[in-house]
């Protein structure tokens, strides 16, 4: 079944007053789901209490004339010939019950109806809105992306991107969660803006690397080529302009604490960005930064913890530490793509002269010290 039938069925099982508290939820979850939809379903809400005032007393004088016809033709003495024995008279079934029955059927009727007309119709005055995409990835996936103006996308694994179907004819507007790689079209009419839970990024041509996990302790912007003017979310007033080589690490401090964190005592503020450079290796120079775009991970001087939500995504387990003073200890290693997991923790062993620990047990891994 389509979404936009079982769509209707859930309005009409609604309108009939005979929908489960099970039905009315899936219903809400659907409609909540699609903001589009929320104004159509009330217009045919509208619709139906109009047409069931005028129509009720109808429906109830011509059903009453096919109950009659249809007990005439059932009910009346059947003959059961003993070669059949396995057909069985039918017993008559309560009024009630089919008023009920035929409650849903012109519901749904009349629910398909109006919902097909308001879902298809089309019009001079009728205005219609863009479907949002979205392009998901799982852990340890990756995907690429070409959006309609001929912009690029590279979506690392665990990670989400959404613009509308109308993109580039207006606006260029994409909303990002997790770890995406960006090589934009150039396009001085239309400004290509990244919109992360921190972070507001506007670029005109550009490729550079967007890093904003929600389990991640900052987002993070490191510039390839061209220019890239960020916006704080939490102070709109401030821009950050990136050149090529540079990186921004910006906290990732809710909205409702933001209040309470520009109250703190001067010696215990941290900066909410700080504006660094990016990392290279080996032969090509590659950049730390985008080096998963080449199916590895450079941890360049990192904090354990941090290495560790990388573990996570890239080999789909679960970390944690014992030990809080382990956190903060940082290492430089590399996770090549062919890498196992086992071989990797061995090395990290190594580096840290044997005092770390690990066990791995299913999909969980423990580390202590």
């Amino acid at each position: 079944m389509s979404q936009d039938q079982r769509l209707s069925l859930l309005i009409s099982l609604k309108l009939s007053g005979e929908a489960s508290p099970e039905e009315l939820h899936e219903l809400e979850m659907l409609v909540n789901e699609n903001p589009e939809l929320i104004e159509r379903v009330e217009a045919v809400n509208k619709l139906w209490k109009q047409l069931d005032r005028r129509s009720t007393g109808r429906a109830e004088e011509s059903f009453e004339r096919h109950l009659h016809r249809m007990n005439e033709k059932i009910f009346e003495p059947n003959v059961v010939s003993e070669a059949s024995p396995d057909v069985q008279k039918l017993s008559p079934v309560r009024k009630l019950v089919q008023k009920k029955y035929f409650r849903i059927l012109w519901g749904a009727a009349a629910a398909s109806v109006l919902l097909f007309w308001f879902l298809f119709r089309t019009n001079e005055n009728a205005v219609v809105k863009p479907i949002n995409n979205t392009v998901s990835t799982k852990v340890g996936d990756k995907a690429s992306i070409n959006l309609p103006d001929g912009s690029k996308v590279w979506l690392n694994g665990n990670s989400k991107i959404t613009y509308v179907g109308d993109f580039g004819n207006k606006t260029r507007e994409v909303y990002l969660s997790g770890e995406a790689f960006f090589d934009v079209v150039k396009d001085k009419t239309k400004p290509f803006i990244i919109h992360t839970r921190t972070i507001n990024l506007k670029v005109l041509g550009t490729a550079f690397n967007v890093r904003s996990y929600d389990n991640d302790k900052e987002t993070e912007t490191a510039l390839v080529r061209g220019s890239v003017e960020v916006t704080l979310r939490n102070r709109p007033d401030q821009k950050i302009i990136l050149k090529p080589g540079e990186k921004l690490l910006v906290k990732n401090i809710p909205v409702d604490t933001a209040v309470n964190y520009k109250k703190q005592k001067p010696e215990e503020e941290t900066p909410i960005a700080v504006l660094t450079n990016m990392h290279y290796y080996g032969a090509d120079s590659s950049s730390v930064e985008t080096s998963w775009t080449k199916n590895e991970i450079v941890f360049n001087d990192e904090p354990l913890d941090k290495i560790a939500l990388n573990l996570e995504r890239w080999f789909n387990v679960q970390v944690t530490i014992t030990d809080e003073s382990l956190k903060k200890e940082k290492y430089t290693a590399t996770i090549e793509e062919d890498d196992q997991l086992k071989d990797f923790l061995e090395a990290l062993k190594l580096a840290a002269e044997s005092h770390l620990h690990y066990s791995i047990k299913n999909s969980e891994v423990i580390i202590s010290r």
